[in-house]
């Protein structure tokens, strides 16, 4: 996908991305004969609720892929999470996130969409490094991601934080490895809804939280907000570790001082301001989803080379900021 091509999918919308069509006879609850458990899923087995496993789901004559998520009992047989996962899955079809299609009580689960083509986090390890090593993640000789291509996964994560938004519904723990991809490199939002105040102790505060957050632990669409300049982060620099060679105490202490991460030696200006607004220790100064969009559209269609900087300024930076 070059530039072009990525600044096109963003102004056709979600034209440009395919949903999962269902049988019109599929039911919220799902029964126990309908499921099969096929093979636990390898690089994300284990979600931040609960194991996740590959199976497949009979509707009538039709079988679907699915990933079905086993979450504990005492969890399952709340009420309150049970009218949670009905919200999720009436929600109309985005294509920026995972569908959820259900739960089956005898099993335990909550049952999606099966994305296959692995985390957002593992892919920019894995299928884009740059020609120099300038994060310890990375390795040098590789192929240089098409920065269009970068953009446009921000921009497909933003649009489906700006449904659940739209929604009421907070994500709690939105970082680039509770993105998938599917087809296309399409980006989908998984683990979004199954906040702390549903699973308790399970969900902990991490590098991706807010200052308020790792106070109280207290989800908040403003919290969404800080972590996803923190998943903008792990795009530009082709998912380095948040707040590298600082322990999480440290991290905790200084985010809560009002510490924020360096620009990337590679990052434009005008990315980074999206980050740094996304990071204002004032919950109520942070800017929205809304605005977010507009900021990375503007930016796409003003230049194609935003994260390109010539070697003079690579010899600078690799001179203040080593990650």
């Amino acid at each position: 996908m070059n530039d072009n091509v990525a600044y096109e999918m963003i102004q056709s919308g979600d034209r440009a991305y395919t949903t999962l069509q269902l049988d019109s006879s599929h039911s919220f609850v799902i029964a126990r004969e309908n499921v099969t458990f096929f093979t636990r899923l390898g690089s994300i087995g284990r979600g931040d609720f609960g194991e996740v496993w590959k199976g497949d789901l009979r509707s009538n004559q039709n079988h679907i892929d699915v990933a079905i998520r086993q979450i504990p009992d005492r969890v399952i047989k709340s009420l309150q999470v049970l009218q949670t996962i009905k919200i999720l899955y009436q929600l109309s079809d985005q294509p920026n996130i995972v569908k959820c299609l259900g739960y089956c009580k005898e099993q335990g689960s909550i049952l999606y969409e099966f994305i296959s083509g692995g985390t957002l986090l593992t892919h920019l390890q894995t299928s884009g490094v740059q020609s120099r090593p300038t994060y310890s993640n990375l390795k040098p000789n590789g192929v240089r991601t098409d920065e269009g291509t970068l953009l446009n996964l921000a921009w497909q994560v933003a649009k489906g934080m700006q449904f659940l938004a739209s929604k009421k519904i907070i994500h709690g723990a939105l970082c680039a490895h509770n993105v998938l991809l599917g087809e296309r490199k399409q980006c989908k939002i998984s683990e979004y809804g199954l906040s702390s105040s549903l699973f308790g102790d399970v969900a902990k505060p991490t590098r991706w939280s807010s200052p308020e957050i790792m106070a109280t632990n207290d989800q908040t669409k403003e919290g969404d907000i800080w972590s996803f300049g923190i998943v903008l982060w792990e795009i530009v620099t082709l998912g380095a570790r948040p707040y590298p060679k600082m322990t999480f105490t440290t991290v905790q202490t200084e985010v809560a001082k009002g510490y924020q991460m360096q620009r990337p030696r590679h990052c434009a200006q005008e990315v980074y301001a999206i980050m740094s607004t996304c990071w204002k220790k004032d919950p109520t100064s942070r800017t929205n989803f809304d605005r977010i969009l507009e900021d990375l559209e503007r930016i796409l269609e003003k230049t194609h080379s935003y994260l390109s900087l010539n070697d003079l300024d690579e010899r600078v930076y690799a001179s203040t900021l080593d990650l």
